[in-house]
């Protein structure tokens, strides 16, 4: 079997691997030696109970120190509908933020007016996160190693005192350490802004502590979840990038490497932002001023490990999956003031979603991160989607934008497309009169390869019959055509939660035209219909497109191919986005168009061209002469290679 027959073979044996593999093999369970094996190892480690709420979590020793009572509580800044509007849950331990909802963003579609009033179904951007017992919060303050060893009590382990500010716009927070380290965190929004103004200031009521050098980390996001179920987009993911610099990302990572990843400000620049992202929302802070941004040393993100999950029975007990949140904190330097007098630094953390009519407007150094969501083919990406925009405004209707989007692309393309496949149905014409001649040469020359090569580009040369050049030229410009649009798809705000008509209520999630109570292998707990539409198109697309009079056997082997490669996508993309779906349907519906009506009524002329032709462009001359230059280097080399056979000598 010669490798143009092995081709399809592997290939059909490969999709049917991954189908088996898909449907039939499980993940693997942990064996009972191994949880108890896992269970031993934790219960060596020094591991405490795990409080039950952040205000529950205060040492003892610490708080008879400090004497401040604990306090939580739940502030709405904003007005409904209106940007910036959400409920931030304030938490006097570690003077901190444990929770924030966004009251314009819900879990899911098909919400009543009654459920969406309810804080339970806004999208949820940050959460406590638990490592043995210990809890950490968004905006904590972490002392650096020496500053810790000034003062007597951990900031993060203790109660703040807290004062709701006027009409509650707001809270202040402050810790005065038994050994003269006050810290003082003001948290405000910025009114119209889904940003949080931080001011955390620095003072002491000890002389000895004058011009002393402190260090503490900000910690700008920690529990923040995945926005999707989306298993190629690595979320959620820590984030620093330099000022005017490209965005360092930088995925949770569950395979037991806890190592710390940080980004300095030396050498490359100032750290323009840093903070954590999913696919959809973001928790970033920035410098306010230039001041803070020079006091901004590094950033640096952790992955929590949460020992009580690990040791749930109701979890599967894999050790490597003890790291369940993802931290990232700023460092930033202080020099303590003389009398009393108070060093802030001032931060903007935005808390909102990943839209870029205000995400972007908001601060134009986060235009960056949109770039890297949007991959190799950002420039693409980023036209597709203005164009996509400005379709929405004048339909309204984020699917009949994809539809039209489609139908230009293909219109734009359609002349380029039109004289490609003329010149290479003329060029098909001609081959069929250049074939019995290399035929011909091929029976004659059945035992001589080389001489058979020579005779043959010889017939080319002078019949003319060189394949056109740039054939597969509209394929080629397609491509990244359609990469860019698969990126737009896979993390464009713009899609999330936009319906397009029936029961298409999502075009950034698979279409779920039926969903069933428990999940079936590949079919997830859905059926979804437009991808069975998609592979149907392709495939009937296949059939519909015109084929040479005359194959030989590779070319038949590859047709067999490309019947398989249909299917073989519509396994892969079954659980994408059902905008990507529908591009994908306009586009196969317009080919099937293309070759049973617009060829019927506008017929592509076959007939060899024996004119003389017109004047070639100089780009076009150039082609053809090295094609022929290539074709006479060839000849050389046969005949150099074949009077070498004979035993003459060279030159």
């Amino acid at each position: 079997m010669g490798p143009e027959k092995r081709l399809p073979l592997a290939l059909f044996t490969c999709f049917v691997v991954l189908l088996g593999l898909q449907l039939f093999i499980a993940p693997a369970q942990v064996s009972e030696e191994d949880r108890a094996a896992l269970e031993q190892q934790l219960a060596s480690e020094e591991s405490p109970a795990p409080a039950a709420t952040a205000s529950d979590a205060t040492d003892e020793d610490v708080a008879e120190q400090t004497a401040v009572d604990s306090w939580d509580d739940w502030l709405t800044f904003g007005t409904p509908g209106e940007q910036g509007y959400m409920q931030v849950h304030f938490d006097s331990y570690g003077g901190s933020v444990s929770e924030i909802r966004l009251g314009n963003y819900f879990t899911r579609v098909g919400f009543d007016e009654a459920e969406r009033a309810d804080r339970e179904n806004w999208v949820r951007l940050v959460r406590p996160g638990v490592e043995r017992g210990r809890i950490f919060t968004t905006l904590m303050v972490l002392p650096g190693v020496e500053t810790a060893k000034r003062m007597a009590a951990d900031p993060s382990k203790v109660h703040w005192r807290h004062e709701v500010l006027e009409e509650g716009e707001g809270v202040r927070f402050v810790h005065e350490d038994p050994r003269g380290v006050v810290l003082t965190k003001t948290i405000r929004p910025v009114p119209g802004t889904y940003d949080l103004d931080v001011e955390l200031g620095v003072s002491s009521t000890e002389a000895e502590l004058e011009d002393a050098a402190l260090k503490f980390s900000l910690v700008a996001a920690v529990g923040m979840e995945a926005a999707t179920s989306d298993s190629a987009y690595s979320e959620p993911q820590a984030v620093a990038a330099y000022v005017g610099g490209d965005p360092k990302t930088s995925g949770l990572d569950l395979d037991g490497s806890p190592a710390r990843e940080t980004l300095k400000s030396a050498g490359d620049g100032p750290i323009g932002y840093f903070g954590c992202q999913n696919k959809y929302f973001a928790m970033l802070m920035r410098p306010a001023d230039e001041v803070s941004g020079r006091a901004l040393r590094e950033s640096s993100k952790l992955a929590v490990e949460d020992y009580e999950w690990v040791k749930d029975p109701s979890n599967e007990p894999v050790w490597e999956k003890r790291f369940r949140d993802m931290l990232v904190e700023g460092t930033i330097a202080y020099k303590v003031p003389a009398g009393g007098e108070t060093s802030s630094r001032r931060f903007e953390l935005y808390a909102g979603p990943k839209d870029a009519s205000f995400f972007v407007g908001d601060d134009a150094v986060y235009q960056t991160l949109l770039r890297e969501d949007l991959g190799f083919f950002d420039g693409i990406a980023s036209v597709i989607l203005g164009f996509l925009r400005f379709l929405h405004g004048l339909v309204g209707n984020w699917g009949w934008a994809i539809i039209l989007l489609t139908l230009t692309v293909r219109m734009l393309l359609f002349p380029l497309q039109r004289k490609m496949q003329t010149s290479m149905a003329r060029h098909a014409t001609k081959m069929r009169r250049v074939q019995p001649k290399l035929d011909a040469i091929k029976e004659q020359y059945a035992k001589d390869p080389q001489k058979l090569r020579q005779e043959q580009a010889r017939i080319f040369k002078e019949e003319g019959a060189m394949p056109p050049i740039g054939g597969c030229l509209p394929i080629f410009l397609q491509i990244p055509i359609f990469f860019g649009l698969f990126s737009a798809l896979r993390v464009a705000f713009d899609l999330r939660h936009q319906p397009f008509v029936g029961w298409i209520q999502d075009l950034s999630q698979p279409d779920r035209l039926i969903t069933f109570a428990d999940s079936y292998p590949f079919f997830g707990d859905a059926f979804n219909l437009l991808p069975i539409l998609m592979v149907i198109l392709w495939i009937g697309q296949q059939k519909v497109m015109p084929k040479p009079a005359t194959t030989n056997e590779q070319q038949a082997q590859m047709q067999k191919i490309m019947m398989w490669m249909p299917i073989m996508f519509g396994f892969f993309l079954y659980n994408y986005a059902s905008g990507l779906s529908l591009y994908m349907i306009t586009t196969s519906a317009f080919g099937i168009i293309e070759s049973t009506v617009i060829r019927r009524v506008w017929p592509i002329d076959e007939t060899e061209q024996t004119k003389k032709k017109k004047k070639k462009s100089r780009f076009m001359a150039r082609v053809e002469e090295l094609q022929k230059q290539a074709v006479a280097m060839q000849e050389q080399k046969a005949r150099a290679q074949q009077g070498k056979g004979g035993g003459k000598k060279r030159r």
